[in-house]
Parts: C-alpha cells; structure tokens; sequence
C-alpha cells in the first residue's frame, strides 16, 4: 500500500484554499481575480490553438496572461494567513495546473498550421 505523499507546493496551495475560506471578503477578491485570470487564458487560448498547436497555444495564453495572474496572487497575498513565500512556492504549482486545464481542452478548431 502507497503512502500518502505531500509535496511542498501542494501543501502551499492546500494553504491558499484556506486562506480562501478563512476571509470571505479577501475571498471574493481572490476569487474575481482567479475567474479574470482564467478567462483571460481561455480567451488566449482558444484564439492561439486555431492557428499554432495546443503547446504553443497554451504557452502563449500563459505569457499574454500574466497581468491577470498578477492580480489573482496579488489578492492571495492579502490574506493574512499567507505570506510572499507561500504564494512564491505556489505559483508554479498553479501555473502547471491552469496549463494543463487548457491542455485537457478539446472544443474549439483544430489548428490549421502545425
């Protein structure tokens, strides 16, 4: 039988969920800014994958969505039950989940150039 094993970027956005909980007002702060962010890349996306590979594309929306994650860790780290360290070792856990998000996209047209 496997053990359970908690990495420390798990554990840091075990922390951000919650901090999430614990405030409601900084919540729907965090929460407006993470719909935001993820609207931004679904935007970006879906426009990118018409035309490059879903790779590409999700890279791409990842870059021309920075300011809205920006925002999105900004308002987490109003929390007063976070610090800058738990939202640094966060963020590529966040970042590597919304990738794979859009990755595991399906709608929309297929590229036309490969």
């Amino acid at each position: 039988m496997a053990a359970l094993r908690f990495s420390l970027p798990v554990l840091s956005a075990a922390a951000i969920m919650v901090a999430l909980t614990a405030a409601p007002a900084l919540a729907g702060d965090a929460a407006s800014a993470h719909t935001s962010w993820r609207s931004c890349l679904g935007r970006a996306y879906v426009e990118g994958a018409a035309f490059t590979g879903r790779d590409l594309a999700a890279d791409a929306a990842l870059r021309s969505c920075r300011g809205a994650e920006t925002a999105y860790l900004a308002a987490l780290s109003d929390s007063p039950l976070l610090d800058a360290d738990d939202i640094a070792q966060a963020r590529p856990d966040l970042v590597a989940r919304a990738r794979a998000a859009l990755l595991e996209t399906v709608s929309g047209p297929r590229a036309v150039l490969r």
